[in-house]
């Protein structure tokens, strides 16, 4: 899985942690090629953070539901294991495995 930070800073912990936790909601999901996924993270000092999701999908089923079940299921996980609040978890589908 590739990551992208934020251009000439290191991570903060918080992000780290976030990253580290959607990483942990994207594996074991047959419908994501892992290798040529990207999650970006945005943490505002106000304890607020903004995930951005750019996945590689295989065509199963059907792709909007499967989204809004990816994003519902790193809100609440990100939700229930730390203090941050999430201010949107966008979900991008950069292209679809034959």
């Amino acid at each position: 899985m590739k990551t992208v930070a934020a251009r000439l800073r290191k991570w903060s912990a918080a992000q780290a942690t976030l990253h580290t936790i959607v990483m942990m909601c994207l594996q074991g999901r047959n419908e994501i090629i892992a290798d040529d996924c990207e999650v970006h993270v945005v943490v505002t000092d106000d304890g607020r953070c903004t995930v951005t999701v750019s996945l590689v999908m295989k065509q199963e089923g059907p792709l909007l539901l499967l989204c809004q079940q990816i994003q519902k299921h790193i809100a609440e996980e990100i939700a229930f294991m730390t203090p941050f609040t999430v201010n949107a978890v966008h979900v991008v589908v950069k292209r679809l495995a034959i």
